[in-house]
C-alpha cells in the first residue's frame, strides 16, 4: 500500500474502526461513510489504500441494510462511488464484496442518482478482462428504466451502464433476454423534452442490432418498434436520434419477409413522409441512410403496381366509368381505375422527390470529399 500522510492515515483508521464496529450507532456509521468519501476525494494514494484497509465490505453491507436509515445507505453509496471513480482495482474490490448480488435488496433505492452512477462506474469493467456477471445487474437496470418516477439523470446513468454492456459481444445476448429491448423502445417514445434519454436509448438499440441477430428479431417483432422508429426519425431537434433510427430501419427492415412486413407497418404510420424530411433536412449521414430506405419503399410500391395494374387496366377498359350503365361491376372497375391512377401519381411524385434527395446526398458527399479525405461515420 502506498504511504499516506499521518493525518489521513489516522483518519482512515478511525473510519475503518467506526464502520467495522458492530456497536457503532447508525449516525456514527453514516459519518464514517462520509469520511471515507472525503478521504477518497482528497488524494489518489489514499483512495487506493482505503480498500486495502477493509472499508469496502462494511460499506456494501450498509448500503444493502434495509434496517438502516436512508441517510446512512446513501452515504455508503456515495463513499463507494468515490472509491470506484478512476480506479479499476477498487471497482473489482466493490464487485467482489458482493455489490451486484445485493442489488435485489436495493430496489427501494433505484431512484438514487449516486447508486446509478456507482453501477455505471462498475459496468465499465465489461470493457476489461474482469469476468463481470450481468445476472443481477441487468434486471436492476431494466427495472429502473421502466419505473415511472425515476429522475432524468438517474435514467441517463442507467442507459450509459446498459450501453457499456451492450457494446461487448459476450453480454449482448443477456441484454436481449433481459427485457431491455422493450424498455428501450418505450424510452425512445418519450416526450420531446426527453430527447437526450431517447437518443441514448436508440444508441443502445443500435449497438444490440449491430451485434445480435436475436436482438434484431426481438426489435422487429415488437409491436412498438414501427412507431418508435418513425417518431425517432421525426425528431428534427436531434441528429443523433435520426441517425440511430435510420440505422435501425436499415438493420431491421432490409429485404423481404419480416423486413417487408415491418416496412408496411411503418408506411401506415407515415414513415415515407418522415424519411423524405430526413433526406432533405437531416445530417449528411441520416440523409444518406434515408435516401437508401426510401428506395426500398419505392421498390415496394412498384412491386404492388406490377402485381395489380394488369388485371385492373383490363377491367377498367372493359367497363364504363360513368353513370350506372355498368351496375356494381362498373362501379368496382371505376374504383380500380382511380386507385391505379392515384398509385401512378404517387409513384411519379416519389421519383421526383427521390431525385431531389439523391441529388442532395450526392452534393453533400462531394463537398465532404473536397473538404476532407479522412472523414469517418458509422457503418451504413
Amino acid at each position: 500500500v502506498a504511504p499516506v500522510g499521518d493525518g489521513d492515515g489516522a483518519a482512515m483508521r478511525r473510519a475503518v474502526r467506526r464502520l467495522s464496529l458492530g456497536a457503532a450507532t447508525e449516525d456514527e456509521r453514516a459519518e464514517a461513510a462520509r469520511e471515507v468519501g472525503r478521504l477518497a476525494r482528497s488524494d489518489e494514494r489514499t483512495k487506493r489504500a482505503l480498500p486495502e484497509l477493509g472499508v469496502v465490505p462494511p460499506l456494501v453491507s450498509m448500503l444493502a441494510d434495509a434496517g438502516a436509515g436512508a441517510g446512512a445507505r446513501l452515504a455508503a453509496a456515495r463513499a463507494l462511488l468515490e472509491l470506484a471513480r478512476g480506479t479499476h482495482r477498487n471497482k473489482v474490490h466493490i464487485v467482489k464484496a458482493g455489490l451486484l448480488k445485493k442489488l435485489p435488496k436495493l430496489m427501494d433505492l433505484s431512484t438514487s442518482h449516486d447508486l446509478a452512477l456507482l453501477l455505471l462506474s462498475v459496468s465499465s469493467l465489461a470493457n476489461t478482462d474482469f469476468p463481470l456477471s450481468t445476472a443481477d445487474l441487468l434486471p436492476f437496470l431494466v427495472a429502473t428504466l421502466t419505473a415511472a418516477d425515476v429522475p432524468a439523470d438517474t435514467r441517463l446513468a442507467c442507459l450509459a451502464a446498459l450501453r457499456n454492456l451492450s457494446a461487448k459481444l459476450k453480454h449482448v445476448r443477456a441484454v436481449v433476454t433481459s427485457g431491455a429491448v422493450r424498455a428501450l423502445l418505450a424510452l425512445s417514445l418519450l416526450e420531446r423534452t426527453e430527447t437526450t434519454a431517447a437518443e441514448a436509448a436508440l444508441g443502445v438499440l443500435a449497438d444490440v442490432a449491430s451485434a445480435s441477430a436475436a436482438g434484431r428479431r426481438e426489435m422487429a417483432e415488437d409491436e412498438e418498434a414501427p412507431r418508435a422508429l418513425v417518431e425517432a426519425m421525426a425528431r428534427h431537434e436531434s441528429a443523433g436520434c435520426q441517425e440511430h433510427a435510420t440505422y435501425l430501419v436499415m438493420a431491421l427492415a432490409h429485404g423481404g419477409g419480416g423486413g417487408r412486413a415491418l416496412r408496411w407497418r411503418m408506411r401506415q404510420l407515415g414513415a415515407v413522409q418522415a424519411l423524405l424530411e430526413v433526406s432533405l433536412l437531416g445530417s449528411p449521414l441520416a440523409r444518406s441512410r434515408a435516401a437508401k430506405i426510401l428506395q426500398w419503399f419505392k421498390d415496394d410500391g412498384q412491386d404492388r403496381i406490377r402485381a395489380h395494374s394488369g388485371p385492373r387496366m383490363e377491367a377498367a377498359a372493359s367497363q364504363p366509368c360513368h353513370g350506372n350503365d355498368g351496375g356494381a361491376d362498373g362501379t368496382k372497375a371505376c374504383r380500380s381505375a382511380v386507385d391505379r391512377i392515384v398509385k401512378q401519381s404517387l409513384d411519379m411524385n416519389m421519383r421526383s422527390i427521390m431525385r431531389r434527395a439523391t441529388a442532395s446526398v450526392d452534393m453533400t458527399n462531394a463537398k465532404q470529399l473536397v473538404a476532407s479525405s479522412s472523414s469517418k461515420s458509422l457503418p451504413c
